[in-house]
């Protein structure tokens, strides 16, 4: 966060009718003349054929997610209106040439300008009181005449770090340490009691004198707004039962449970204050929204963040979530696909945009133009819009990027996800492993995204919030990549899930810890996985392989690529290789006993003492109600990103196509790896829509090994080094693009009847087969899109 002044076919989805398959949308046409005019769209019946049936809510345990106000359907145009740009301090010329280029949403720096009006303008003088309404009159004015929506970026809860106004008429809205004194320098307001009521009154203020149409919050977030005054401590107390407020560094929620309690209480009144900010603006003008800044899971990769900046309810309380990827840091080719599908699924589509910039590294310079048009062209294909941000007058650059937009937003707008594969993120498992979540955790649920992604199937990421709702996006199939934090809710759903139909993927420790994270006897779901735990075999070195064996034959571990690993295993270089031998693996795996109903289909042999190179299981299938499950517990998605094999991929690929009862995806892509694909569909156009993003090329000869670890002391005194370093190294720029051909799409839709690749209009030929329809891409240089089209 940054304030700156400057910035089996065919059978499950016949539910989803290429058509009646979608949830039924409203909102405005797509402004294109070869988009057909859309149909008038029935309500959708709430189950359709062979789709699994919604999960049945009645009697679930309680919820343990901090929870959000109702969900509120955003205005339409935040679906049509796509071409954003995000500029700094009001610029005559620079509002001018993005309005010119065809920009839809203007965002412009409005700090220490929208609080100086209305009811506080009396606390600043006369003059300037009255150039704050001038800027925001000059802003509105210049971006409506332009035809497009006006946004203010502010920081809601910044006001005293900008005004010593404000502080001296106000002391009592500031912030208190844990000392009983005013926390210094003055910074952040304390958002509980007077601040917040003139923070609502204010914005809707501004929206109903000024016309304009939203805000972009900026520094909003609940680790920065603790505060120890005698009101909110006497508040906390009453709510716990006589507890004090935690001392700063000791907000461990696993470790302290009274910090648990205060965590949770804290991040609900946080949700709530944003739900009443944005009734506020609404209530001024319905069609006004707030977007803001959320980092989604971009700080889950930072060991320094495993606290994150901001629980997931917060994009339930707000309209659209903006994530600032290449500005804090660099991506690489997993990391930003993630971030997407991540902040899609968090915001299930109502809105979410991330920040392109034309800075080389961040700070400084400016990128290719390659690199400038695949950062704007990485988002939409999930439904994460671009913000241009911070053009400096590159004209070149955002008219690009525009022109980028204006060509495919046809097929963008008011469109989804098409479901088929849900990994779940676990806000509680990251809180669960602190620190350590990254190698502990994530890896696990970064290598089964990667597995099924590479793929090129339909993938979504849903969090524990969607498992305790009930809600799972029309997901055939659920990950459960080491999930260890499960509350006995969401491992209800689940098991609901599974028992009317649903696949279930599961690997590690999934289920062993409950939400107060308390580490249960055995698995909660341990009936659907079909194993006893016994415990945990860690593996730290690359020495400690462990070996996998394939025991029998089954769907899971039969094919050419499984086969041919096992006749090249390199077990004994004196001699001929065996028959069959070990895949081996390098991640940690659970030590289980499998329990009745289960069938091992692999096990796993590790060098370990207390292993003691005895076989365990390593896959366990088994079926529960109408569902199917397979349980790993040996770790092989987190192999999968550290120690990454195509066997890795092909058993996780194989487990999932299982799960789902062999029901082949909707729709699915043959390319090569470094192929991005992600399949979208829009209802009220009957149109599905397959992107093809060639975003690898190419980073030419970037070493993943450019970082410079913390060095010792006495070196960092010889050289004069820092103690902290931003040599890096991780700055992948792409130069050229290198096209591919001849990339292979199967619908298995019914009623397709015409196939496009679009933006070039080019009209694909379809060959029916027995298992769905066919068509051929000649050729894909940057990006392109399959549009199937039904009746």
């Amino acid at each position: 966060m940054n304030i700156r002044a400057s910035h089996g076919g065919l059978v499950v989805i016949l539910a989803a009718i290429l058509l009646a398959l979608c949830h039924d949308q409203t909102g405005a046409e797509p402004r294109s003349d070869s988009a057909p005019a859309a149909p008038v769209v029935q309500p959708v019946p709430a189950t359709r054929p062979n789709e699994i049936p919604p999960i049945d809510l009645n009697g679930l345990p309680p919820r343990t997610t901090v929870f959000g106000p109702p969900t509120e359907k955003s205005p339409a145009w935040l679906q049509t209106h796509l071409r954003i740009g995000h500029l700094p301090g009001y610029d005559d010329r620079m509002v001018k040439e993005f309005l010119k280029a065809g920009y839809n949403v203007v965002t412009v720096n409005a700090l220490a300008r929208w609080d100086r009006v209305g009811p506080s303008a009396g606390l600043y003088s006369e003059k300037e009181a009255k150039d704050a309404d001038a800027y925001l009159r000059q802003i509105v004015e210049t971006v409506h005449a332009g035809g497009a929506k006006s946004i203010l970026y502010i920081g809601p809860v910044q006001v005293p770090w900008l005004s010593k106004e404000f502080v001296a008429a106000h002391p009592e809205w500031l912030p208190t340490g844990a000392d009983r004194k005013p926390v210094s320098p003055v910074n952040f307001a304390n958002i509980r009691g007077g601040y917040a009521d003139w923070l609502c009154k204010q914005l809707a203020y501004v929206v109903k004198t000024y016309g304009v149409d939203g805000f972009w919050m900026d520094g909003f977030a609940p680790p920065h707004l603790h505060t120890y005054d005698d009101a909110t401590r006497d508040a906390f107390a009453k709510f716990s039962g006589g507890k004090e407020i935690p001392a700063p560094g000791d907000f461990d929620p696993v470790a302290n449970s009274v910090a648990r309690r205060y965590l949770d209480w804290h991040e609900q009144y946080f949700v709530e204050l944003a739900g009443r900010m944005r009734a506020a603006v609404r209530e001024a003008n319905p069609e006004a929204v707030i977007f803001a800044n959320h980092s989604g899971c971009r700080t889950w990769y930072d060991t320094g963040y495993n606290m994150g900046e901001y629980p997931l309810a917060y994009s339930g309380a707000i309209d659209v979530s903006s994530i600032e990827l290449y500005w804090d840091a660099p991506g690489d080719a997993l990391y930003q696909q993630f971030c997407y599908a991540f902040l899609q699924g968090v915001t299930h589509d109502r809105g979410a945009t991330t920040w392109v910039q034309p800075t080389e590294h961040g700070v400084s310079g400016v990128c290719s133009p390659v690199e400038i048009q695949l950062r704007g062209l990485e988002g939409p294909p999930w439904g994460v819009y671009p913000e241009f941000v911070e053009s400096a007058l590159r004209e070149e650059y955002h008219v690009l990027h525009a022109n980028n937009m204006k060509a495919r937003e046809a097929w963008w707008e008011n469109s989804e996800a098409l479901p088929y594969v849900a990994v779940v993120a676990s806000e509680q498992t990251r809180r669960l492993y602190g620190r350590a979540a990254m190698p502990a955790y994530f890896s696990h649920t970064l290598g089964a995204f990667r597995a099924l992604f590479e793929q090129h199937w339909p993938v979504r990421v849903l969090t524990e919030y969607d498992l305790e709702s009930g809600d799972l996006g029309g997901a055939r199939v659920l990950v459960l990549a080491n999930v260890a934090c499960l509350s006995d809710r969401a491992a209800e759903v689940v098991r609901r899930f599974v028992a009317q139909g649903g696949g279930l993927v599961a690997t590690l420790e999934t289920s062993l810890t409950d939400s107060d994270y308390q580490r249960r006897p055995d698995f909660a779901l341990g009936d659907l996985l079909h194993a006893k735990y016994v415990k945990t075999l860690q593996v730290e070195q690359r020495d400690q392989t462990v070996r996998v064996r394939l025991e029998g034959e089954h769907p899971i571990t039969s094919g050419a690529l499984l086969r041919s690993k096992q006749a090249t295993a390199w077990t004994n270089p004196a001699g001929p290789p065996t028959a069959a031998g070990p895949l081996m693996l390098i991640a940690a795996c659970a030590q289980v006993q499998p329990t009745e109903g289960g069938q091992v289909v692999a096990t796993f042999e590790s060098a370990s003492a207390d292993a003691a190179g005895a076989p365990h299981p390593a896959i366990i299938t088994s079926s529960f109600g109408k569902g199917r499950v397979v349980y790993f517990p040996a770790g092989v998605d987190k192999a999968m990103y550290f120690f990454p094999d195509a066997y890795l991929r092909q058993l996780l690929a194989s487990a999932v196509r299982w799960s789902a009862g062999d029901v082949a995806p909707p729709v699915e892509v043959h390319g090569p790896l470094l192929l991005s694909t992600t399949f979208r569909r829009q209802p009220a156009q009957r149109r599905v829509i397959v992107h093809l993003l060639n975003d690898h090329s190419s980073y030419g000869r970037h070493s993943v090994g450019q970082r410079v670890e913390p060095l010792p002391k006495e070196i960092r005194a010889r050289y004069g080094l820092p103690a902290s370093s931003e040599l890096h190294g991780q700055w992948p720029i792409r130069e050229e693009v290198i096209p591919l051909h001849d990339i292979t799409v199967r619908c298995r839709l019914p009623g397709i009847t015409r196939a496009t690749q679009q933006p070039e209009g080019l009209n694909l030929p379809i060959t029916r087969t027995a298992d769905g329809i066919v068509v051929t891409v000649p050729k894909v240089g940057m990006h392109s899109m399959v549009v199937f089209e039904g009746e």
